[in-house]
């Protein structure tokens, strides 16, 4: 197994427990992926922000699985939005009707496309127009320029005109489904002590089936030879019959490209995917009321700021607020490779005119974190250049994000992977 984010971890998990013997590779010092933790005010938090839909079935059967469904709280959130130079609630009906940046007809033009995504269904109806093409057609210019243009900008940048609608149908589908299992409106999930429990308890799982890590040892290369293949690291290579390989469609490409034909390299080598960059402020007082605070302004430097202590307790945080910062980048942006001062000096005068009475001395303590794939770019056609889990390369096996669809990421949709991907190896022979 390459990699120990989830999706890696519960295919682990699923292949030990069908009595295979697994050595798990992974290039950081710790188990998790996305889903590392830090420590804030005392208590573990996620490096990139978290949270669960009630329509999340994949990580609630397995939190249960693993006892910890007991730990998952499902709390109410609140939905804000920076237009127009100023805060507005947003994501319900009565928020739209206090929009003011709209007009009272593309109000209504806004809530009946909305209504219209939440009740279709079929997803195949927007896989081969672009977001941009049916939000104009359907919705109107005034809320494509001032909702939806700004929010794809932010979270695709230059490629915000090629993705299809069907990524955006999937979070509105989504939302909308979550909203309705409840009926008591939006609940949003998070586990006391953070996510990293379940991370936690799946690899204490794999220690205990006799599963070996190698954590801190990124794989150089894999190389095929007669009955299997060769993981090279700077230990050495170490052979194995099967290889489940979960990080990025590029790193697949560097560790074992020159082994697969050029159709499937050009195949992969076109699933684009966005970076990101997550700043986390400890602070000493709220910055918003928000938890989510969507950015609908291509001017500032980050499209979110999603406040922790809104929706979780900050007395668990020594009663420290907790706000990440949230941008998505292309790694030619020149925030990708700054140093950490530079990224703060460009966010901080965009902090003030959100609140004008933020000030340096409400920052307690800053984390910087990166995360170099982080969100697929799902053009028009998408789904025709999805690879299968099987590469060409006999028991090589890829799973990643790239292959979630039609959503798109997530913890939820990182488990259902991993479960996939076990059940894919497992039809083969069994492993020596």
């Amino acid at each position: 197994m390459v990699g120990a984010g989830l999706t890696g971890l519960v295919a682990a998990y699923r292949l030990a427990n069908a009595g295979w013997q697994v050595t798990v590779f992974e290039r950081y010092p710790e188990a998790g992926g996305l889903v590392a933790t830090f420590d804030a005010g005392g208590e573990r938090l996620e490096c990139f922000y978290h949270h669960l839909f009630t329509t999340d079935t994949d990580y609630v059967a397995l939190a249960q699985e693993l006892g910890l469904g007991g730990e998952i709280e499902w709390l109410p959130s609140r939905m804000g939005i920076y237009s127009g130079r100023r805060l507005w609630d947003f994501g319900t009906p009565v928020s739209l009707l206090k929009f003011a940046p709209l007009p009272w007809v593309d109000k209504f033009r806004f809530g009946l496309s909305t209504l219209l995504l939440n009740r279709t269904a079929d997803f195949t109806k927007f896989e081969q127009v672009t977001a941009r093409e049916w939000i104009l057609k359907h919705a109107g210019r005034r809320v494509y320029d001032t909702v939806w243009g700004p929010l794809l900008h932010q979270k695709f940048a230059e490629k915000a005109d090629d993705v299809a609608m069907v990524w955006l149908w999937g979070k509105l589908f989504l939302r909308g489904r979550s909203r309705s299992v409840t009926g008591l409106g939006e609940r949003l999930g998070y586990m006391r002590g953070s996510f990293g429990r379940l991370v936690d308890a799946l690899a204490q799982k794999l220690r205990e089936s006799g599963a070996r890590f190698e954590l801190a040892t990124p794989v150089k290369r894999i190389t095929p030879f007669d009955g299997g293949l060769e993981v090279h690291t700077r230990n050495g290579p170490a052979r194995f019959s099967k290889v489940l390989f979960t990080a990025a469609p590029s790193e697949l490409l560097r560790a074992a490209g020159e082994h697969l034909p050029q159709d499937y390299r050009t195949r992969v080598g076109s699933l684009p995917a966005t970076a990101a960059l997550c700043v986390v402020l400890e602070m000493s007082r709220s910055f918003s009321p928000y938890y989510w605070l969507n950015i609908a302004d291509q001017e500032f430097p980050f499209g979110g700021l999603i406040e922790h202590t809104n929706y979780i307790p900050r007395e668990r945080y020594g009663g420290r607020y907790l706000l990440y910062i949230s941008k998505y980048l292309f790694q030619e942006h020149g925030l990708w490779s700054a140093h950490n001062d530079e990224v703060w000096a460009t966010y901080r005068p965009y902090l003030q005119r959100i609140n004008p009475s933020f000030d340096d001395s409400w920052v307690l303590a800053r984390h910087h974190f990166k995360a170099a794939y982080a969100q697929p770019v799902i053009p028009r056609g998408y789904r025709s250049t999805i690879p299968p889990f099987e590469t060409p390369v006999p028991g090589l096996y890829h799973a990643c994000m790239a292959q979630i669809y039609p959503e798109d990421r997530g913890q939820n949709y990182a488990i259902r992977t991993g479960n996939r991907a076990a059940a894919t190896l497992l039809e083969g022979a069994p492993s020596d």
